[in-house]
């Protein structure tokens, strides 16, 4: 049978080549998507202060999640620095040296904050022993005055010993004196600069001096560093705090805080994203071999009627599949790794990776991709298959020649059922099922609709047709051999609409949902702070004590310090226990009517103290909340709490969906430091006054910075953007997929017809009319797929509408529209053109006698 199938393929290379051409790409897709699965379970980055310890222990970052991956906690999860004795006590331990960092900001000679392009970071002197540092000029500090800079620190801050530099803590300035200059470990700092003070003043400075952000651990000469972890997670097992130890390349996950977070965010985006991806390559793959096997319906039907068993039909058509879909699958999986590579460039460039973060390049995604490519080829290549060698001989030969005036029932059946169960899932489940579920939903339910749609295509595509009929016949012979063809291979044509509608639903859904939340968030955002100024800060945040200095200006009225950070909402989904990063906010309830409004819809934020919480509507319904309910959360550090719910809100797109008091957020974030300040002046008579205060204030303090509402509010579009990038570059790719196997499938399409082209010559018909004929059939199919694909659009988009504001009519702009639907008529009009005018190169002669 492999014998018969290879000189199939070598004797039928059109239909090949498209099917190699859809596998080919569809394995890159799945490959690049695996790649960064992989990178997100396995990635890291050389560790630079702690790069000299044998051991470092730290705080467990990862929440475990039940039939789920880890999520990581946005904050450092810090230890008590008791530990230290304990580590201290086991065997093989040289030395412990517990380790606080605090974030910091330089100023330049002038007063001004000092850009130096990546953190700047406290530590006590202690530490330093960890890189290790070594002190190239000077000597330690000694004094809560005095200071160490990193070498290339005091360059780029114009220092040198017996120099004086300003530091800050959030907006606290303070002077110290440069005591000695510190050369860097061989690992060097690329992510960050340095500088030592004394082990109290860092402590000081931390405000926790009971905590450590890491304990570093130096080993015996001798000892084995693996040995040595297990032995101290060994002594550390009866902790009533969870603690995580590191060794290796593992240790710059504890030194570097966003790398966890950009694997977690690695590991969601490419589960989810490689899901759907997985279902739209064998969705195409399996139009494009559903077009080749119908083209060969006459060769089939005559294999049928000398005896050739259903079986030997599904045994030829399956041989065939496996040699062209394993070559596809194989050549494609390399490009796959580039396409992984890109991506990471495109999300570093946006922002929501690391520029250093690095790519896993694991065989396993690849020989992943190969396997599934090949399964699900073969399985469309059986469905595809299906009806020709079921039917009885007579009856295939009759409809090689004709198509079947109708569908199947079950066919008809199941497709209308699809189409049923899609719109359900668009727009039943946000009304029934609130929260995250109901986003899903509404997301899913595109392909499931264009599964359906796909089923009745050639129906559709007749009811086109019967549609435009008295249109295209007024073309005279063309427009009458393009409704003649059209009405007839219904079932070819259909191949082609599928993946054009594909890509204009994508495209149209993915487009309209971000422009919905996007113009929601910017609305809530804009209207909901009333504020007249804003404070900021360029460094690591606001002082705890400036809202204080802020409220006795005259003419202040009411100061509101805010807080960012996400927390964990724990709940339960379906049957089982899960977690959710909400976007979390800490304000002060004192005023917060004259300078913030949330929209609260149940209860009040006065009672927003101690251990409260107000929640989005979003943020209650997934987790089946309500005033009154508790709350189990995790906040920033990973401590859980149990809080009361006393409001819901409608803004939370505009400013987080959890919102807790100020204390009780940033005494659990990593600086606790504010955001911004939130300024209202007492009357309109005195906002000029406040505003003139306000900006001698930055003048006096580094990195602060006055902003107008609307200055602030367009700045905080920032995150927005940066999650609309995230979806649309990973879409983009699945998309750009789609468009090649529109083009792919269309020019596969046309070429095939090349002998009833040259059959059509012979009769009289000229080339000109030939070529009017397929201009209008290629009208029918656009229009066809155009339809198809907004019908197919618009119930997810409104559903994703209804799961995220709330609101039935999303946000469409019709330029946006106009140009997607355009785009697909040109891609559609020119790939039917092109294929069409490169069949008729040949004489007409020749090629009736080359074959279908």
């Amino acid at each position: 049978m492999f014998d018969i199938a290879w000189s199939t393929v070598k004797n039928r290379k059109g239909g090949f080549i498209a099917a190699f051409i859809a596998v080919f790409c569809g394995s890159a897709v799945v490959t690049a998507c695996g790649v960064l699965l992989m990178s997100g379970l396995l990635s890291g980055v050389s560790p630079e202060r702690y790069a000299g310890a044998s051991v470092m222990v730290g705080g467990d970052q990862t929440k475990e999640i039940t039939q789920n991956f880890d999520l990581h906690y946005p904050e450092r999860v810090s230890l008590p620095a008791a530990l230290t004795a304990k580590v201290g006590k086991v065997s093989g331990v040289r030395a412990v040296v517990g380790d606080r960092t605090v974030g910091m900001g330089i100023a330049d000679p002038r007063g001004r904050a000092l850009d130096l392009g990546h953190p700047l970071y406290g530590h006590g002197w202690a530490s330093a022993a960890l890189g290790p540092f070594s002190l190239a000029e000077g000597r330690e500090p000694r004094s809560g005055k005095e200071v160490v800079l990193d070498s290339a620190l005091a360059r780029k801050a114009g220092a040198k010993v017996g120099s004086t530099v300003p530091l800050s803590v959030g907006t606290t300035p303070s002077s110290y004196r440069v005591v000695g200059l510190a050369a860097p470990p061989k690992a060097g700092l690329e992510r960050q600069s340095a500088v030592f003070l004394t082990d109290a003043r860092a402590a000081e400075l931390s405000r926790r001096p009971d905590r450590l952000t890491a304990i570093g651990v130096l080993a015996e000469p001798g000892t084995d560093a693996d040995a040595l972890a297990d032995r101290i997670e060994k002594a550390l097992a009866d902790s009533p705090e969870d603690v995580a130890v590191y060794t290796g390349t593992q240790v710059g996950d504890l030194e570097f805080l966003d790398m966890g977070q950009s694997r977690g965010f690695l590991i969601a985006l490419s589960a989810s994203f490689g899901g759907t991806a997985l279902a739209v390559v064998i969705f195409v793959v399996s139009s494009t071999l559903g077009l080749a096997v119908h083209q060969r319906r006459r060769e089939l039907a005559m294999l049928r009627a000398i005896a050739a068993s259903p079986r030997e039909i599904h045994s030829l058509i399956g041989s065939e599949i496996l040699m062209v879909a394993s070559v596809g699958a194989l050549l494609g999986a390399a490009p796959g790794f580039l396409i992984a590579g890109a991506l990471r460039d495109a999300f570093a460039a946006v922002g929501v990776l690391p520029g250093d973060f690095e790519i896993s390049y694991n065989p396993a995604p690849a020989g992943a991709s190969v396997v599934l490519c090949v399964l699900g080829a073969r399985l469309a290549g059986f469905i595809a298959a299906y009806r020709t060698a079921r039917i009885q001989p007579v009856e295939a030969l009759r409809e090689s020649q004709t198509e079947p005036p109708r569908l199947g029932r079950v066919r008809l059946n199941v497709g209308r059922g699809l189409i049923v169960l899609g719109l359900a899932a668009a727009i039943v489940l946000p009304l029934m099922i609130p929260g995250q579920m109901a986003i899903a939903g509404a997301a899913g339910s595109l392909l499931i609709l264009m599964f359906g749609c796909a089923l009745i295509g050639p129906q559709l595509v007749r009811i086109t047709t019967g549609l435009m009929a008295p249109l295209l016949r007024r073309f005279r012979v063309s427009g009458y051999l393009a409704a003649a063809n059209t009405g007839a291979n219904a079932h070819r044509l259909s191949s082609a609409v599928v993946p054009l509608a594909l890509g204009a639903a994508m495209a149209l859904m993915q487009l309209s949902t971000l422009s919905t939340v996007e113009a929601t968030a910017k609305q809530q955002a804009a209207t909901g702070v009333l504020a007249d100024y804003v404070l900021t800060s360029e460094a690591t945040g606001l002082s705890p004590d400036l809202a204080e200095t802020v409220r006795s200006v005259p003419g202040v009225g009411t100061a509101t310090p805010v807080a960012r950070s996400q927390v964990m909402l724990n709940y339960l989904e379906v049957d089982k226990m899960t977690a959710r990063l909400f976007s979390a906010q800490g304000l002060d309830p004192r005023g917060l009517d004259r300078t913030l409004d949330l929209d609260v819809q149940e209860g009040s934020l006065n009672a927003l103290s101690g251990d409260t919480v107000a929640l989005s509507w979003m943020a209650a319904d997934t987790a089946g909340l309500g005033v009154g309910d508790a709350a189990e959360v995790n906040l920033g550090d990973g401590v859980e709490k149990k809080l009361k719910v006393v409001a819901v809100y409608g803004n939370g797109l505009g400013f987080g969906d959890v919102t807790l008091p100020h204390g009780a957020l940033t005494a659990h974030t990593t600086d606790q430091l504010s955001t911004a300040l939130l300024v209202k002046a007492s009357s309109a008579g005195d906002r000029d006054r406040v505003g003139k205060a306000l900006t001698g204030l930055a003048q006096r303090t580094p990195a602060l910075k006055v902003q107008r509402p609307d200055e602030f509010t367009a700045a905080q579009q920032g995150q927005f953007a940066q999650q609309s990038w995230t979806n649309l570059i990973a879409n983009s790719l699945l998309l750009l997929y789609v468009l090649i196997a529109v083009v792919n499938t269309l020019v596969m399409a046309t070429a095939a017809r090349s002998r009833e082209f040259a059959m059509l010559r012979l009769i009289g018909t000229s080339r000109r009319q030939t070529l009017r004929m397929m201009f209008l059939e290629s009208w029918v199919v656009v229009v066809t797929a155009i339809a198809v694909g907004v019908f197919i659009a618009v119930p997810p988009t409104v559903g994703s509408s209804l799961a995220m504001t709330r609101q039935a009519v999303p946000h469409v702009d019709p330029l946006v529209w106009a140009g997607v639907a355009g785009f697909i008529a040109l891609l559609g009009w020119a790939s039917i053109a092109l294929s069409t005018r490169s069949a008729l190169r040949t004489r007409p002669i020749d090629a009736v006698y080359t074959g279908e």
